[in-house]
């Protein structure tokens, strides 16, 4: 095991499921098991990040005083995009966290929210949800058809809860396909090959 750390910051426990299912699939897809730790990081929604990061950030520190801390920030663009006034400021926070210790720190932005990511595999999402499918996505933004879909099947999705079995009925392979160059610097960080995961020739 190298002096490495992987830690990815999520913005709730569905989207930390995601992101081990994520990290699961790459490693089955090497076929070989990684040399550095990883772990993830519930940030709990989006209110208080800056503060609730650089906090859950120094935990970590003290529990891997010896490792090299590589931060991920996996975000939603669309709290930054269509809100007058964003939860927090990237640069500055990237800073801080630096400043703080960590080796780099890296946003992953999901556009424009995790939903658009979840509906790539709307097959998987209508098979959670035991409809029909034929059904076709609701009209709206990714977090709005998702929410009308778990409606006709007279369940509540709620941003930032854990929806259980939920990330088990997605293709993931699917999912990173399609989002391959976003999710790229943590398979980079994982030293993980682009053509075998994604069978794509990327810088």
């Amino acid at each position: 095991m190298s002096n490495k750390v992987i830690a990815l910051f999520a913005e709730g426990p569905t989207e930390v499921e995601f992101y081990k299912a994520v990290v699961i699939e790459a490693r089955k897809l090497m076929g070989i098991p990684y040399s550095c730790e990883i772990e993830y990081v519930d940030m709990k929604g989006i209110g208080n990040y800056k503060k609730d990061a650089l906090r859950k950030f120094n935990k970590l520190k003290q529990n891997h005083p010896n490792e090299e801390i590589f931060v991920f920030l996996c975000i939603d663009h669309d709290v930054f995009e269509f809100s007058k006034k964003p939860p927090f400021n990237k640069t500055e926070l990237q800073k801080l966290l630096q400043d703080a210790g960590a080796k780099t720190v890296t946003y992953i932005v999901a556009k424009q929210s995790i939903e658009e990511w979840f509906l790539c595999d709307l097959d998987g999402v209508l098979s959670y949800l035991r409809l029909s499918k034929s059904t076709k996505r609701p009209k709206g933004n990714g977090q709005e058809a998702l929410k009308k879909l778990f409606k006709m099947a007279n369940k509540l999705y709620i941003k930032g809860s854990k929806t259980e079995g939920f990330i088990e009925k997605l293709n993931i392979n699917k999912i990173i396909h399609s989002q391959c160059n976003v999710i790229k610097p943590i398979c980079k960080s994982l030293n993980l090959d682009c053509k075998i995961i994604c069978k794509k020739n990327i810088n």
